[in-house]
């Protein structure tokens, strides 16, 4: 361990705050929001920062404003600003963590971030604060480690003395919001654009694999969590005596559900690490169904939706089973949520010489025909905050077992996707 790392105590901060990581985008918004507030209004306020890149649009521009206005501003990075924009550093321990801070009356931030920090690329990690007494743990590290005395500056502007727990909450929240939804415009815009250079492809890709990646790092934690809870309830829950056999049915399917879902969503992130990896097997279509129906019943929670399901000869199949009920699962999600409050769902099998085909339909509100022909092209989405890739995955996963999916029709009296499997 290096003597930076170990004097580099603003990391200690973005450590303990254990935020998710942020894209360039998002720290350029962050940037803008912490210090325009005292450009916007002209007030006096202290601003304290370090940055590698200030070149960047939006970190040159407002610096620049800074010069102009009635804030004093000391730069800590290696590479001073100016006469106004002094270098003050004592030592250049901080390495490669960059920071904004700022001080006026009645309003305080401060934001840190390093792009080293992050195992994503263009991703960095962050600590930001509003209106907290938590400001001081930063603004004494920085003072420790300027030539010029700041304490004057610290006792005369404290926004706000209590600790401000609820609006920074509130505040990352929105971030973490505004970072997914920046995330997905990119990874929709990608599949919008076919026609690329070979370098850009190659960009967009590692891109969306490092992206990948972290999610299935982020989900794999998640899921240890859920399978010691659901080992926690189902262990209490076998000790109850349920007077009701319903009810003592209901908890045994909702816990069976529970079970069958984490194995096959760790079964899924262990397959992740290959592109194709169908583990095709003979499975019997009916249970399949029943499964994929049981499973999906969830999402109906709050709704009157009738599930019906129609199978007058079962039959063997050959997929592989976590990779198919993950898109009979979809299908049925889908389905229920195009049902506004009530409707039916069918899922019906039919029977050929040589292939299976599995019918999934519903009465809900009507794929638009202009986007009926393009459905599974990337970027096309029914849903106001759908990414467009859930049926293009779908249709992918169904390729890679021999099988297919097709929109067979959607209007106002149903819609009904297929699927064709080949018989076990």
């Amino acid at each position: 361990m290096s003597i930076v790392y170990k004097k580099n105590e603003l990391k200690n901060l973005i450590y303990i705050q254990e935020n998710k990581p942020c894209n360039e985008q998002t720290i350029d918004g962050l940037f803008r929001s912490i210090v325009e507030p005292i450009l916007e209004q002209n007030i006096e306020g202290l601003v304290l920062c370090r940055l590698e890149d200030k070149s960047k649009a939006s970190f040159g521009g407002i610096l620049k404003r800074l010069e102009y206005s009635n804030s004093k501003v000391y730069d800590f990075s290696d590479s001073p600003l100016g006469d106004k924009f002094q270098n003050i550093l004592k030592e250049k321990i901080w390495d490669k963590t960059e920071f904004v801070c700022v001080l006026a009356h009645r309003f305080g931030a401060v934001l840190i971030f390093d792009y080293e920090e992050s195992e994503l690329k263009d991703f960095a990690q962050i600590y930001l604060l509003h209106n907290s007494k938590n400001l001081s743990d930063a603004f004494d590290i920085i003072k420790a480690n300027s030539t010029v005395d700041l304490s004057e500056y610290q006792e005369k502007m404290q926004p706000d003395r209590r600790d401000n727990d609820i609006l920074n909450s509130s505040i990352r929240k929105i971030v973490e919001n505004l970072n997914e939804k920046n995330q997905e415009v990119m990874i929709s815009q990608m599949t919008k654009e076919p026609e690329q250079d070979n370098a850009d492809l190659e960009g967009r890709l590692e891109f969306l694999l490092t992206k990948s990646s972290y999610i299935a790092h982020e989900m794999r934690n998640l899921l240890s969590i859920s399978k010691l809870y659901s080992e926690i309830i189902e262990k209490q829950s076998s000790k109850i005596k349920f007077e009701n056999e319903e009810i003592e049915k209901s908890i045994l399917n909702a816990r069976n559900c529970i079970r069958k879902s984490l194995q096959m969503t760790g079964n899924l992130l262990f397959e992740f690490k290959s592109l194709n990896n169908a583990d095709l097997k003979e499975y019997d279509l009916k249970t399949l169904v029943d499964s994929a129906v049981g499973l999906a019943q969830s999402y109906a929670f709050g709704k009157n939706v009738e599930f019906k399901i129609e199978i007058a000869q079962t039959a063997n199949v050959l997929v592989d089973e976590n990779k198919f009920l993950a898109v009979l699962i979809n299908l049925i999600k889908n389905a229920v949520e195009s049902i506004e409050e009530t409707g039916h769902i069918v899922v019906r099998t039919e029977i050929a010489d040589e292939n299976v085909k599995v019918i999934v339909s519903n009465d809900g509100i009507p794929i638009k025909k202009e986007i009926q022909e393009n459905i599974f092209s990337g970027g096309v989405t029914t849903k106001a905050s759908g990414s467009g890739l859930g049926l293009v995955i779908c249709k992918k996963t169904l390729e890679e077992q021999f099988a297919q999916l097709r929109l067979i029709k959607s209007d106002e009296v149903s819609t009904e996707f297929e699927i064709t499997i080949l018989k076990g």
